[in-house]
């Protein structure tokens, strides 16, 4: 719905990658409650609290709405 996970999947540099022990990179709790109807039915309220501090907030809550519907 947001990012490159193609790009992820195939960039050579990921077989590097080490897990973290960062807790600041870890994804928001609420996030990884939410089954694919929580994400069709997101309203504004729940995108805003659920990515206040997220690099996703850059989609804006319409652009993120888009990309669920695109992917129906």
């Amino acid at each position: 719905m947001f990012g490159c996970d193609v790009c992820q999947e195939v960039c050579p540099w990921n077989k590097f990658s080490k897990p973290h022990q960062e807790p600041l990179f870890n994804p928001h709790p609420k996030l990884l409650q939410m089954t694919s109807k929580d994400w069709q039915e997101l309203t504004a309220e729940t995108f805003h609290k659920v990515f206040k501090d997220s690099a996703v907030k850059r989609t804006k809550y319409g652009g993120l709405t888009r990309n669920i519907n695109f992917l129906k």
